[in-house]
C-alpha cells in the first residue's frame, strides 16, 4: 500500500508531489480519446463467420442423420425392442 504524504514547505513553496505523481510525470502523456480507443479495440468483437452453401448443406445433413438415429432410438425404446431388452429376455445379462 503506498502511502501518499502531502507536507508544506516553505522553503520549497510548493506541495512536494506523491510518488505516483513522480511516476506520472516518467510515462509519456496519452490523451484520454487514445485511451478510449485502446479500450474500445479491446474490447471489439470478431467478425462473425457467415456459412457459405456448402458447410450449411453439410451441417444439415448431419442434423438430420442425427435426428433419424435419434428418432430410430426412440422408436425402439418405446417399442421395447431396444438391444438390451432383448439381451435381457434372452437371458445374456446379468
Amino acid at each position: 500500500m503506498e502511502l501518499q504524504f502531502r507536507s508544506r514547505n516553505h522553503d520549497l513553496g510548493s506541495y512536494f508531489p506523491t510518488f505516483q505523481e513522480r511516476v506520472n510525470s516518467m510515462l509519456p502523456a496519452q490523451s484520454s480519446s487514445e485511451v478510449a480507443a485502446e479500450a474500445i479495440e479491446s474490447v471489439k468483437p470478431e467478425a462473425p463467420h457467415f456459412l457459405t452453401n456448402e458447410e450449411v448443406s453439410q451441417t444439415l445433413a448431419q442434423v438430420e442423420a442425427e435426428a433419424a438415429q435419434q428418432s430410430e432410438e426412440l422408436i425402439q425404446i418405446h417399442s421395447g425392442l431396444n438391444e438390451q431388452r432383448v439381451a435381457r429376455l434372452l437371458g445374456l445379462l446379468d
